[in-house]
């Protein structure tokens, strides 16, 4: 029996979720929750531009939950756990598992304890699992290292670097990074909050949790990345010298020595290319040349999470307790 499925936001990569979940013979996407009033009432499937399949798009998500009965929303909505709150707990008294690409969710303990307690217990007493994942954080400088260390001895030090050409991703992401800006305009954004990637210290206590180093301390760094040509992509004009996206890094530090830093560089005209290095027995280097796609890659973590988040023991869980999640569908649940 397929797992019934309802989107929460039908943004880009809402869009994209849905899209691909309905594509999934293990899945049903069965209806879809966004406040554009140019969506609500459609067939969510018209929305997609696949012709009706009899799944609604509603902007009452309480009324939604209840008339459609998903086992798994997919919630693609907002980055911030402050702004979620209520959406993800409307989802948990309705007795659906919750996937959700919002960064802050993918481990959320440290950034607000009271916030993480609440919703643990909230799904703890519906009985339903409660999951951020997505690809940065998610994978790329997180799961993906700490994986990698399984078949190490011993691990004195991890680096891990992504360089990610924004020009060849959406819109909202590369106004994210500040594509176009001049300095002094993003250095304004930054002082506003809410600017740039999100996340990226999410990824430094994960990857610190998951190597063991429970007493490690964390910093970060954040500036621009300029650039030194001029670049033009569907969404942003880049003038040489200008703001061509961000450069941010993380350190982890465990008695005063540096165990592991993480550093982002998400810029028009960079390099695609993920690197993990792990000193250790045996030392390890990985390269993913080209990258790890972001748009596609985020889509495909969240939706090829749902099976095992609904198998999950129920409450608020990270992608370090689910067993590794993979393109096809599980062929038995594994409880975990």
């Amino acid at each position: 029996m397929p797992l019934r499925v309802l989107q929460f936001g039908l943004g880009p990569i809402g869009q994209a979720c849905a899209r691909l979940a309905h594509s999934r013979p293990d899945l049903e996407l069965v209806g879809a929750l966004d406040l554009d009033p140019d969506r609500v009432g459609r067939d969510v499937g018209e929305v997609l531009g696949l012709g009706a399949i009899g799944a609604p798009v509603r902007d009452d998500a309480a009324a939604a939950l209840a008339e459609l009965q998903p086992d798994v929303v997919l919630h693609t909505t907002i980055s911030f756990l402050d702004r979620i709150e209520d959406q993800l707990l409307t989802c948990i008294e309705a007795g659906a598992h919750v996937v959700s690409s919002s960064e802050e969710l993918f481990w959320p303990f440290a950034r607000n304890e009271a916030f993480s307690r609440r919703i643990d217990e909230a799904a703890r007493q519906r009985g339903v699992a409660v999951v951020g994942t997505g690809v940065n954080p998610g994978f790329v400088m997180d799961l993906f290292p700490v994986v990698l260390s399984g078949v190490c001895a011993s691990v004195d030090r991890v680096d891990v670097s992504r360089s990610v050409d924004a020009g060849r991703r959406r819109g909202p992401l590369q106004r994210k990074v500040g594509a176009g800006l001049t300095e002094a305009e993003f250095r304004a954004k930054e002082a506003a909050g809410g600017f740039g990637h999100i996340g990226m210290i999410e990824s430094a206590r994960a990857l610190a949790a998951g190597l063991g180093w429970h007493d490690a301390e964390f910093s970060e760094t954040f500036g621009p990345h300029l650039a030194t040509a001029d670049h033009e992509t569907e969404f942003a004009s880049v003038r040489e010298g200008d703001v061509a996206g961000i450069h941010q890094t993380a350190t982890v530090t465990v008695d005063g020595e540096t165990r592991a830093t993480l550093t982002l560089t998400m810029a028009v005209g960079a390099t695609d290319e993920d690197r993990v290095s792990i000193a250790g027995d045996p030392p390890m280097e990985v390269v993913v040349e080209g990258g790890t796609f972001g748009d596609t890659a985020t889509v495909a973590a969240v939706v090829n999470a749902v099976p095992r988040v609904a198998a999950s023991r129920p409450g608020l869980r990270t992608m370090l307790d689910l067993p590794a999640a993979a393109a096809a569908p599980l062929a038995e649940p594994v409880a975990v």
